[in-house]
């Protein structure tokens, strides 16, 4: 997700500096086209200013006022710029030369400053430059040009820009909402697969962006679960033979066992005497009936052992975490069930242990409380104590007989209440296990109509 916003804020910035550069060379290239048409004006002017001059001295005009009424400010136009605008472009270049010259004479000092103001000086398009007859201000002359070409040109491309840059995070927002986010959340499932956890089916989402992965994973979920009843149903074949066998070499090894002690002590001697060799050979005989006995009850206690083995990896989260996992892994399984579900709990301390194994753990808890309970509801409560956490599912339904409860956590053991359910009788057992290998335990309790099932994590010590 990290990398996503990081490449994400990379193309934008990417953009920005496309949007400066583009600005920079807009604003070079108005700086080189504004200096070029100031040489133009420039030049033209000075023609103008000798043309008027020139006038001037015919008319006899110098120490007066030229006006518009005595100088031709129309021919002198015509003679310096109209007539001659083909060789200025040619010269300049289009960009560089005006399209319009409009000249105004003062009729005296006072219209002065009466023509500075009906002429925008410095205006956007124009620039204004002063007629001058023997170093005195007689009049001015405004140039007219086109827009630059460029800045329409600057202008649409910052546009361009910045439509591209809007478009470019509103589909990397829609894209981290509808793909990244989504896909993130669907990651976690093989990992939960590897580790047994088995609870719904995904989802399919509207978009159906991930319609065969999800339907990949959950076929592999099926297999994996299949798999695992096909393990349990040989684990059970297992046993049963283990046991059946274990009862038919108990009693022949034991009898085997008062044989050779028989013998070594010389009972079925005719005299009654112990006979060395017979006695040392009874000895090897009752030895070889202990290994059988040995053997024997190895192979008792790995029948009665889970296919299953667990690594507690102890690592600190938060209590809140607890309830984020079951939210998300049972909100639609409650939800389609119709089930109330309820999580009651205050602050939210550190828990010194090992996640994954406590959600296991409380995995079985809601799949027995969803699979027993009658579906009235199904509470979630969290206790901190000095002692340490107290987490407790309980459910309504029917509850167990007392005299059943000290079986509940035996492995392939089943209660009264579950028949016409399915189930292995090993999950409370193999819950229990990872608890105690955490370093706590497991209760249950059943009465008034409910049946409460407590994990108990101690404190870190120190």
């Amino acid at each position: 997700m990290r990398a996503y916003i990081g490449r994400l804020l990379g193309i934008i910035l990417a953009f920005g500096l496309l949007f400066v550069c583009v600005n920079v060379v807009g604003e070079k290239l108005t700086t080189k086209r504004l200096s070029e048409r100031n040489v133009v004006v420039d030049r033209i002017n000075a023609e103008i200013e000798s043309e008027v001059s020139t006038a001037a001295f015919k008319l006899d005009v110098m120490d007066a006022w030229p006006n518009d009424s005595v100088i031709n400010v129309e021919k002198i136009m015509d003679e310096v710029f109209y007539s001659r605008e083909d060789e200025w472009k040619r010269l300049y270049g289009e960009e560089a030369c005006p399209k319009d010259v409009r000249i105004i004479l003062f009729d005296n000092r006072n219209n002065e400053e009466q023509v500075r103001e009906e002429i925008e000086i410095g205006g956007e398009g124009s620039l204004i430059r002063g007629i001058y007859m023997l170093d005195r201000l007689v009049g001015v002359s405004e140039f007219t040009f086109a827009e630059f070409r460029q800045s329409k040109i600057i202008l649409l491309m910052n546009i361009a820009i910045a439509v591209c840059m809007l478009l470019v995070l509103v589909y990397g927002i829609w894209i981290c909402r509808k793909v990244i986010i989504p896909f993130n959340r669907l990651s976690d499932y093989p990992e939960r697969l590897s580790k047994g956890g088995f609870t719904e089916k995904l989802p399919e989402s509207k978009d159906r962006f991930f319609g065969k992965y999800i339907w990949g994973m959950n076929m592999l979920s099926d297999k994996l679960e299949n798999d695992r009843r096909s393990i349990r149903r040989i684990s059970d074949e297992h046993q049963n033979l283990v046991t059946v066998l274990v009862h038919g070499i108990k009693t022949p090894a034991a009898n085997i066992k008062l044989l050779s002690e028989a013998i070594a002590t010389g009972l079925y001697d005719p005299e009654g005497k112990v006979n060395e060799k017979d006695a040392e050979l009874a000895g090897k005989i009752e030895s070889n009936a202990d290994e059988i006995e040995r053997i024997v009850t190895e192979a008792v206690d790995a029948a009665n052992a889970t296919i299953f083995d667990y690594d507690p990896k102890k690592k600190p989260f938060y209590r809140d975490e607890i309830k984020e996992f079951i939210e998300e892994e049972y909100a639609n399984r409650l939800k389609v069930g119709r089930i109330p579900f309820n999580v009651e709990y205050e602050g939210n301390p550190l828990i010194d242990s090992d996640k994954d194994g406590v959600c296991r753990i409380l995995r079985q808890f809601m799949d027995n409380a969803i699979k027993y309970g009658d579906g009235t509801g199904i509470t979630l409560k969290m206790d901190k104590t000095d002692e340490g956490h107290f987490i407790t599912v309980i459910n309504k339904g029917e509850p167990l007989p007392e005299s059943e409860l000290p079986f509940v956590f035996n492995s392939r053991w089943r209660g009264s209440n579950s028949t016409g359910v399915e189930g292995s009788g090993i999950g409370l057992y193999e819950a229990r296990y990872i608890a105690r290998h955490l370093g706590g335990d497991i209760r249950m309790s059943s009465g008034n109509g409910e049946i409460k099932i407590t994990l108990f994590l101690p404190s870190k010590k120190g």
